[in-house]
């Protein structure tokens, strides 16, 4: 893995996944970026040191039947996505997955049935991020993860701060959809374009993990530059 993709992902914390996940597929991309992605206001992926993200997968017992996705209130209309949260300095990932989901589903991760139980990693996405004004390229990291709703769970967020405007369930083999808008919120919201091009990349990846067909699954996957 070349040296920007590198800085994004720790390699110990990724040898301990491994170590109970088993081997984990590591896809990269480099994005030609530009202000206000990464520097305006709504869209500081990199902030405060933030290297990576967990990204989890929500499902009530069959993923190919419905996933959980949000929407924020700031966001162009119809942006769906997967919920996602940055790794803050010092914390491990699976302890960023665990706060993420309390704080926006009101939700607590562990192996009792009342709760979320984390099924799988499904792998790592992985970006160099070259920004056009700053003249710098970003790395970072966006780990993904497979969970389970528990019975009779509903997201019900804990944090205002969130600014989460909606939830939506859609089958899996819809994950090609959510992308192809992802990547089109630019032409209807201008300054969101970047954004929805690197949300995208994730849908995709989620969508070919979990074997969502060949129509979700496009030439757009693995190296990118």
């Amino acid at each position: 893995m070349p040296a920007t993709y590198q800085a994004a992902v720790d390699p110990v914390e990724l040898a301990a996944l491994e170590r109970r996940w088993g081997a984990l597929p590591v896809r990269q991309h480099r994005l030609a970026v530009d202000h206000p992605f990464l520097t305006g206001e709504h869209q500081m992926l990199v902030s405060d040191g933030r290297r990576a993200e967990i990204c989890y997968i929500m499902h009530r017992g069959d993923p190919a039947a419905g996933l959980l996705l949000h929407i924020k209130t700031f966001y162009p209309a119809g942006a769906y996505r997967l919920p996602t949260g940055g790794i803050h300095l010092g914390e491990s990932v699976e302890e960023t997955l665990a706060r993420e989901i309390y704080e926006e589903t009101g939700l607590t991760v562990g192996g009792a049935e009342s709760q979320v139980q984390v099924q799988r990693c499904l792998g790592v996405v992985v970006y160099a991020l070259a920004h056009r004004t700053a003249g710098t390229t970003y790395p970072f990291a966006t780990y993904h993860f497979l969970v389970q709703m528990p019975i009779n769970g509903a997201p019900a967020p804990l944090d205002p701060g969130e600014q989460i405007g909606g939830w939506q369930w859609r089958r899996l083999a819809e994950l090609g959809d959510v992308a192809a808008r992802l990547e089109t919120v630019g032409q209807s919201r201008r300054g969101w374009g970047d954004w929805g091009q690197f949300r995208a990349l994730s849908h995709r990846f989620v969508a070919a993990q979990l074997g969502a067909g060949a129509e979700a699954k496009t030439g757009r996957l693995g190296a990118t530059g």
